[in-house]
């Protein structure tokens, strides 16, 4: 099973996400749009793993948000990886109380590491919500402009109290995620 770690904003501000994503996506006809119900800011994608391994995960999400309190998150300005002729990715900006998600991204990290042996990712953590990706491997020059359109967006705060484990099942139609447990932050 493909597994992965994250927290969820809030019902009312995926709400206006999801207007935003009707309105640009129209953009960029040929990438995959994300569906506003699963947006989600990843703290840990642990990739496939066996069943016997889930009960791990969850418990050492389980042990971090015992330690960490609910916190506001901020959802603005918009942006794009990848090079500008050529993004493959466009995203939202996670803003507010970034450092206390990256205590729980960081613990959560070396948790995972002890409990299964997860090896964390060799690049810096970048809260976002990804709200499309190319089809195209080399980038989608069609993202750019909507990269150039939520540039400067602000979508207000969102409060997260809880971290969830999902499973990611692809399909035809993208990815498909399952609450396989949530944990309340609660320190």
């Amino acid at each position: 099973m493909r597994v992965f770690v994250a927290v969820d904003p809030g019902a009312e501000l995926l709400a206006k996400v999801g207007e935003l994503l009707r309105e640009i996506s129209p953009r960029a006809p040929s990438a995959k749009w994300v569906e506003p119900a699963g947006l989600h800011i990843t703290l840990a994608f642990m990739g496939e793993i066996g069943e016997e391994r889930l009960p791990l995960v969850i418990a050492a999400a389980g042990s971090v948000a015992a330690f960490h309190r609910p916190l506001t998150l901020r959802i603005e300005k918009g942006g794009a990886f990848g090079t500008r002729r050529r993004p493959r990715v466009l995203w939202l900006g996670v803003g507010g109380a970034v450092g206390a998600l990256t205590a729980i991204h960081r613990d959560l990290e070396q948790t995972l590491s002890l409990s299964t042996g997860y090896v964390p990712e060799d690049r810096p953590f970048e809260p976002h919500l990804t709200l499309a990706r190319s089809r195209d491997p080399r980038g989608d020059p069609a993202l750019d402009a909507c990269a150039q359109a939520i540039g400067n967006v602000d979508f207000g705060e969102t409060r997260v109290e809880e971290i969830v484990v999902y499973q990611s099942e692809m399909t035809p139609k993208g990815a498909r995620y399952t609450a396989l447990a949530r944990v309340p932050l609660e320190g």
